[in-house]
């Protein structure tokens, strides 16, 4: 009987040994998942948003009843509320919310349930408010649980449904790898709209989609994301990036005084040393080149997707054209300033920024451009192809026939050709693939 008594202290004791060596983060999953009505049988907890969250994977179905239904257009149906019965199952279209108040622990805890293959995966939010047992994740400075403060904690949940939408969204989107550059660009808004809902491992992922062939990759979004995933302290995601596009342009470097990425500092002395860039202007280029096609396409394809959303379509439409007329002032500046910029000055990629803004002017100042071009083509900044399409665009602006067809008329289909027989001569002057029907 004494050896039993010795044994159990023993393990008394060394359970609370244990227990004693547990993270803040280990005791706070603890008491997490006491909370939650039904089994979970994995988490991860991830980096994004301003709340505690981790995800969740079950191995079958968890039938549990929900306090909640999120339908796929938002609407939010209350369970149990008067004659309201919860539904029987779960449907892959839906989202099951649970909501657990805990008072002992000044806790509010918000789970959102998706059916994935007759499995229940979800997230778990956690509105935790200040206790000294969690101090990182007592992030509310004030009692969530307090019935005094419902309306507050209603508003987060709100918010939270918006965010549990835009999840089970991507869930249910059959993402791969882009197979066109319309597929990459609806990826990369995709990522960038999670982003800026604060979902950042799930942006991470997309991102990654995204730039899986570097056949559709604009260059400088590599460098764009990778200061976003800086800036939120994902460090080696960032570097991936950059070194990606380090991969994808022998002449890519950036300057060492002002570099977020020292790491990379011994690649970039040595590549200086070989192109002495402007770096400043070509940064300056690459941007505008960015915002250029990044507010068009955004248009275009909601065009394409949302036919009949006329507000937001015409919304997208006049940010496309204020961008279009600011990155105009800025390349009339340069203008000024360098003339043509000279490809030794800023590479290939920056001096076509310059054409895509005057390929997107109006009329007047496409003519006043084109002999700046043709020069520029001359000495071999540009190739000769982007002037053979301002050519043809000026062409078309104009009532005339185009030589080299490269624009298509009002209803999408190709404008007048000068001459169909010599079309396909003339656009492999200019290093243009033939047109596999031209008009006659």
């Amino acid at each position: 009987m004494k050896n039993c008594a010795i044994l159990a202290l023993a393990l008394l004791l060394l359970v609370g040994c244990r227990s004693s060596h547990l993270t803040e983060r280990q005791r706070f999953e603890r008491s997490v998942l006491k909370d939650i009505p039904f089994r979970v049988d994995s988490i991860s907890w991830l980096s994004s948003g301003d709340v505690p969250t981790f995800r969740f994977v079950n191995a079958g179905y968890t039938a549990a009843a929900p306090d909640a239904e999120i339908r796929p257009d938002g609407d939010y149906w209350v369970c149990n509320v008067f004659d309201a019965e919860p539904p029987s199952r779960q449907a892959d279209e839906t989202i099951w919310r649970n909501v657990v108040v805990s008072h002992n622990n000044r806790r509010v805890v918000c789970i959102d349930r998706y059916l994935r293959h007759g499995r229940t995966m979800g997230y778990c939010y956690v509105l935790q408010g200040e206790r000294k047992e969690y101090p990182t994740y007592g992030t509310i400075h004030w009692d969530v649980s307090d019935s005094r403060n419902v309306e507050m904690v209603g508003v987060m949940l709100n918010d939270l449904k918006e965010i549990a939408l835009k999840r089970g969204r991507l869930g249910n989107a059959a993402m791969a790898s882009p197979l066109s550059q319309d597929d990459y660009w609806k990826l990369i808004f995709h990522a960038d709209s999670l982003f800026e809902a604060r979902l950042y491992d799930e942006a991470h992922r997309v991102y990654d989609l995204a730039f899986t062939d570097d056949r559709y990759i604009l260059p400088c979004q590599l460098s764009t994301t990778a200061n976003k995933m800086a800036a939120i302290g994902d460090r080696q995601t960032a570097l991936a990036y950059l070194r990606h596009r380090l991969d994808m342009e022998p002449d890519f470097y950036e300057d060492t005084l002002t570099t977020r990425f020292s790491e990379l500092n011994d690649t970039f002395i040595e590549r200086n040393r070989r192109w002495h860039y402007n770096l400043e202007l070509k940064s300056s280029l690459e941007s505008i080149f960015e915002r250029d096609q990044y507010d068009r396409l955004l248009w275009s394809q909601a065009v394409k997707n949302n036919p009949d959303d006329n507000e937001r379509n015409e919304q997208l439409a006049s940010r496309a054209l204020t961008t279009d007329s600011q990155n105009l002032v800025l390349v009339e500046e340069i203008l000024t300033r360098y003339g043509f910029p000279r490809k030794e000055l800023v590479g290939e990629f920056g001096n076509q920024a310059v054409w895509l803004v005057f390929q997107h002017a109006d009329l007047d100042h496409q003519k006043r451009f084109l002999p700046q071009l043709e020069v520029a083509v001359s000495r071999g900044d540009i190739a000769p192809l982007f002037l053979a399409m301002l050519r043809d665009r000026i062409d078309v602006r104009d009532g005339k026939p185009q030589r080299y067809g490269t624009q298509l008329d009002n209803k999408g289909q190709l404008a007048p050709l000068l001459d169909p027989s010599h079309v396909n001569q003339w656009r492999q002057e200019v290093g243009l693939p033939p047109l596999d029907q031209p008009e006659k």
